[in-house]
């Protein structure tokens, strides 16, 4: 378990890596497509969906007047595909991991739900407590592998600049070869598990060592998987650090898309303001809280709850207070 500030600081002394940020700590890397489809589906049988897909979607895109490859335009326009998004920049993976597990904690504990007072504190605590990773794939040290192992099946395609949100995202893909995996692999595998067995079935003097949340080539990190928490005070730094550095939905996303996520963000965080989960409670030597206070707080009263709880800070970064 590392610190939001030991992710950050370890980027910024060195530049090899490239990530990708999730809203889980159980996360794999597994594309959207694989995880929709049956678990039988060959890797043939999923590349031709695959291909099916691809040609429907640049017929679409040449349509509407889209520029860019389709592969990058449908992996950041939202469909399902066989790639998986990374970013040069660690303050972009740590937005997307961030902002996913608001959306989704929202939608799934407080929209249309009953919160009594006992539920209120529970998912304060899973909120406060809840465990998030991030990957990060040393691509400098790919490139020296992929240059050994020209047939390597793991595929890390740069920027397409022509597509404006992958630019903005400092943007890269990755995806497995289907022609090149072995006859076991299956499509729901790990891309990086598909690939240490591809270098252990066809390079057995090779291998890449798996080591608790690592794999090494020659002894160096090729990817490592960190997780964290997000405290109250990392939160607050985090949003602080996204704004600084540009990682803000009307930056990421250069279009409509981008104010809508803002706003969406920002009414799902200030929900959770208003239910005190996104809080810090008051040092144990405060007050105590009397019982008529936490009902009003519960019902929402926000003058109430500024002065009994630290809530979020919204004002230092792209969220904003309703």
């Amino acid at each position: 378990m590392a610190t939001l500030q030991e992710i950050i600081l370890e980027a910024k002394n060195n530049n090899n890596f490239i990530y990708r940020g999730c809203a889980f700590e159980n996360y794999d890397l597994v594309p959207t497509l694989a995880r929709k489809l049956k678990i039988d589906v060959s890797f043939a049988q999923y590349n031709i969906y695959s291909d099916v897909v691809k040609k429907a979607a640049e017929r679409g895109y040449s349509e509407v007047g889209m520029n860019g490859l389709a592969d990058g335009l449908s992996q950041h326009y939202g469909l399902s595909t066989s790639y998986l998004d990374w970013s040069y920049s660690v303050y972009v993976a740590l937005y997307f991991a961030f902002t996913s597990y608001i959306k989704q904690f929202v939608d799934e504990n407080i929209l249309g739900q009953h919160i009594d007072l006992c539920k209120m504190h529970c998912l304060r605590d899973d909120f406060n407590k809840h465990k998030y990773c991030i990957y990060r794939l040393n691509k400098t040290l790919y490139d020296e592998l992929k240059n050994q192992y020209p047939k390597l099946p793991l595929i890390v395609s740069d920027t397409d600049h022509k597509n404006e949100r992958m630019e903005s995202q400092q943007g890269l893909l990755s995806s497995i070869d289907s022609t090149r995996v072995n006859d076991k692999a299956k499509i729901q595998s790990s891309q990086i598990k598909i690939l240490a067995d591809w270098i252990q079935t066809n390079n057995p003097s090779d291998s890449l060592k798996h080591i608790d949340n690592k794999y090494l080539w020659n002894n160096e990190t090729l990817l490592e998987k960190t997780t964290f928490k997000l405290p109250q005070s990392d939160r607050n730094y985090l949003q602080k650090c996204l704004k600084e550095n540009g990682a803000i939905s009307t930056k990421l996303f250069p279009d409509f898309e981008g104010v809508k996520k803002n706003i969406e963000f920002s009414e799902d965080y200030n929900i959770l303001r208003d239910w005190e989960i996104a809080y810090k409670e008051a040092p144990l030597h405060s007050n105590f809280i009397s019982p008529e206070d936490l009902l009003k707080m519960v019902n929402g009263n926000q003058k109430v709850t500024n002065s009994r709880l630290n809530t979020d800070h919204l004002e230092k970064g792209e969220f904003f207070p309703f």
